[in-house]
């Protein structure tokens, strides 16, 4: 199974103030692992399902910051070979993917190195073999 992450490259709004990723402040640069960690989810299934938000009960990224949605988006990762990795914006409007703005009611296809911004916190997303 291929290694997936979100790689912090900072603020769009430098006065935005401090973003916690698990509870640390991260500097650009910085690998967040993209696996389940609380959020419940059917094992026998061919993905798994990654919530990002704010919500520490629920989110398995768990991003406190301005902006930040309890549950801002969720990840479907392939749990298999070169299928896709989707996306589904939970809040219309606060979510774009190589500066297009992903709407609610569509997913969103990722491929390594995809720019994913959440509000104005800037992510890349990575896949590793």
């Amino acid at each position: 199974m291929p290694s997936r992450h979100l790689i912090y490259q900072g603020s769009r709004k430098p006065d935005l103030g401090e973003i916690l990723i698990e509870g640390e402040a991260p500097e650009p640069g910085h690998r967040v692992e993209l696996v389940r960690r609380r959020s419940p989810w059917d094992p026998e299934r061919d993905v798994v399902r990654v919530i990002v938000g704010s919500d520490p009960a629920r989110a398995d990224v768990l991003i406190e910051a301005a902006g930040i949605e309890p549950e801002h988006f969720r990840l479907y990762l392939s749990l298999k070979g070169q299928s896709p990795n989707d996306l589904k914006v939970i809040v219309d409007g606060t979510v774009g993917v190589n500066g297009r703005t992903v709407p609610h009611t569509e997913w969103c296809s990722l491929e390594n190195g995809d720019k994913i911004e959440c509000g104005s916190w800037i992510f890349h997303f990575e896949q590793e073999a």
